[in-house]
């Protein structure tokens, strides 16, 4: 954690067009592993805090130019971020149109595109997340009907990672 200065970090996921977006998806990619692989939760807040990095992640979701390598990349960084730690949830749902930005990219997934599917189950993921904690933020941005319609449509080709141990798709 020592090699990596959060100030710069932060500084390359706010860029995002052109020859930046290379530079936004190395610190994405350098964020995904600090919160990987860190084995002191609170240290790594502290180097990168939820308070200041969870906006910058929500957004390159808010972007509609953003290419979904860029996008899968970031939400998994939240997968993250949640997975660890319940109060990021509020720090999402507290980005307005956060969440309908994640809902609106299941509308649009492209299923024989892998990096676009890829995405589409990332985002499944990072909303299951936040439904066990703020189910209604999820409801109010139109996230259930997204959800369904994905899980009708494209839910047979989805990676097993998106299902519940038994197989099931998640319930909400």
């Amino acid at each position: 954690m020592a090699d990596v200065d959060p100030d710069t970090l932060l500084e390359w996921l706010q860029m995002g067009q052109g020859d930046e977006r290379d530079m936004q998806l190395i610190a994405l990619e350098q964020l995904c592993m600090l919160l990987l692989m860190s084995d002191n939760v609170d240290r790594c807040f502290e180097t990168c805090p939820p308070r200041t990095f969870l906006p910058a992640l929500c957004k390159i979701f808010l972007d509609e130019s953003a290419p979904d390598n860029v996008l899968e990349v970031t939400a998994r960084a939240i997968t993250y971020y949640l997975d660890v730690s319940a109060e990021c949830t509020r720090r999402i749902v507290g980005v307005d149109g956060a969440i309908k930005a994640l809902c609106n990219r299941l509308v649009v997934v492209e299923l024989n595109n892998r990096t676009s599917r890829d995405l589409a189950e990332q985002c499944v993921k990072v909303l299951e997340l936040i439904c066990t904690r703020e189910s209604g933020a999820v409801f109010e941005a139109g996230g259930l009907n997204c959800v369904l319609s994905f899980i009708r449509d494209s839910g047979h080709l989805t990676d097993l990672q998106t299902r519940q141990p038994d197989g099931s798709l998640p319930v909400w």
